[in-house]
């Protein structure tokens, strides 16, 4: 089965500004727009109680877990 590899049109780069560009025009219907492509933000959480971490932590605030 041969299948068209979209994985270079997700990364930022040349293919990557080209899709919005595209997708702008289709979506406003004039040339220039650019769309806005939002990125899901993973929040690290503690693997036993899953508290919400900050960032660099060694040790969970909550349960002590280390990490």
């Amino acid at each position: 089965m041969e299948g068209l590899d979209l994985r270079k049109f997700q990364t930022n780069g040349e293919e990557h500004q080209k899709i919005k560009s595209i997708m702008g025009k289709i979506l406003s219907g004039r040339e220039g727009y650019e769309a806005i492509v939002e990125t899901k933000k993973i929040q690290k959480r503690c693997e036993k109680c899953n508290w919400p971490l900050e960032g660099g932590e060694k040790f969970c605030p909550e349960c002590g877990n280390k990490l």
